[in-house]
């Protein structure tokens, strides 16, 4: 009786799940790239999984299925966990974790595949047969295996603690959709194919990006190929400093203010704070731009969703080139927790490992301010002659509170009916 009713139900429902949730994957990740889309792009990637894993579900629902909720169950428990825990601080180690997991899945599937022979609990017209099967499964292990290994020099390798570790994450990510694609090929799972299709060719373009960004292959930045040696970053000579009085005192004065977020400002959360600066900023009569830098940030685009969660018009959002154009003509350069993107040696220094990558050049401002917790190098390792400048000044602690504190100088000087 029950296969009776679910026969129908799997030929006419799981097509039009599939479709559908190939349809909420592709409008999710086209999403994703636009910044006042970026909301609305996780929203439908969040609908696209749970349409495709209802046809799962529906295709699986007469199989023996003891073994799978059992994985499901772990599978939940743990993703809740990293949900619960992950902070925007654990970003350099959970993202090669989560990079790799595919791979690893994908890989333990396809030996299962080739362990239980053609009896494997779904059936579908579409899977391979034979040797084309074998193939496929057979390239799937090896494609989650790199995923794996990836992963690993991701977190462990060269790559690890430098610039380049977004290239490496993409690279695991990549792999691991061509997996879990050859899975999907070699069992006629459609939505499967379409998952790990789109995954392989976003995480290759994502690696192709970042790399570009920094002037390098992403292959050198995996394996550490050409790579420069850096300094320590501790070799400051005439460091200028200051407290958040004295730079709200500069900012309240000025007309154009470029502001230039990085990984320092993610990691304290600080774009809402940032935000409420820029509006106060404007109540006083400045124009506010925010710089965006393509390897700001752990993935391209990090600064975008962030700065779209704060509700940043995205008419004030620059990227490089045009922030330099603006930062000539720029009162202040506010720098947030950003390092390698505004080093000067990354244009006048051929031996550092910086070179070649694109510049935010805040050093074109009539002054700049930059928030950082101590003179520690960025994740490429290198001093940076910004800091030594004589229209620099650091302004040392937590970028949140920072903020916040110049938050309360300049909201203590605007007008009573601009305060409220």
């Amino acid at each position: 009786m029950m296969a009776t009713l679910l026969s129908p139900l799997r030929a006419f429902a799981v097509p039009i799940l599939y479709i559908a949730s190939a349809v909420f994957f592709i409008a999710g990740l086209k999403a994703v790239c636009r910044v006042r889309a970026a909301g609305q792009g996780t929203t439908l990637l969040a609908m696209g999984f749970i349409l495709a894993l209802a046809g799962i579900g529906i295709e699986t629902a007469g199989a023996e299925l003891k073994l799978a909720l059992a994985g499901v169950a772990l599978g939940a428990i743990f993703g809740l966990w990293i949900g619960l825990r992950t902070g925007i601080a654990l970003g350099q180690g959970i993202g090669p974790l989560l990079a790799g997991a595919g791979g690893v899945v994908a890989a333990l599937v396809a030996i299962a595949a080739f362990l239980s022979g053609e009896d494997w609990p779904i059936e579908s017209a579409l899977a391979l047969t034979g040797g084309l099967r074998g193939a496929a499964l057979g390239l799937a292990m090896l494609a989650g295996l790199a995923a794996i290994v990836l992963a690993g020099l991701a977190a462990l390798g060269p790559a690890a603690r430098s610039s380049g570790h977004p290239s490496a994450v993409a690279l695991s990510a990549s792999a691991s959709g061509l997996a879990a694609a050859m899975v999907g090929m070699a069992l006629g799972n459609p939505i499967v194919v379409t998952v790990g299709a789109l995954a392989t060719t976003s995480g290759w373009t994502l690696s192709a990006i970042v790399a570009q960004s920094l002037g390098r292959k992403p292959s050198d930045l995996v394996f550490g190929l050409g790579s420069k040696p850096g300094t320590t970053g501790d070799e400051y000579g005439d460091v200028q400093t200051c407290g958040a009085e004295e730079a709200a005192m500069v900012l309240e004065n000025a007309r154009t203010v470029v502001i230039v977020p990085g990984y320092g400002m993610a990691v304290a959360q600080a774009q809402h704070t940032l935000h409420d600066i820029a509006k106060m900023l404007e109540q006083r009569g400045a124009k506010v731009f925010y710089a965006l830098h393509p390897a700001a940030g752990l993935i391209p685009g990090h600064m975008n969703i962030l700065l779209d969660e704060a509700k940043v018009p995205s008419a004030q959002l620059l990227d490089w080139q045009a922030a330099n154009a603006k930062l000539a003509e720029a009162d202040v350069a506010l720098v947030v927790g950003a390092n390698d993107i505004v080093n000067p040696a990354t244009q006048g220094d051929p031996q550092s490992a910086v070179y070649g990558m694109p510049l935010i050049d805040v050093g074109l401002a009539r002054s700049v301010f930059v928030i950082k917790r101590s003179l520690r190098p960025g994740a490429a390792g290198v001093k940076n002659a910004l800091f030594e400048r004589p229209n620099t000044t650091m302004v040392f602690g937590d970028a949140k509170k920072v903020l916040q504190a110049i938050g309360v100088e300049l909201k203590a000087q605007l007008p009573k009916a601009a305060a409220a």
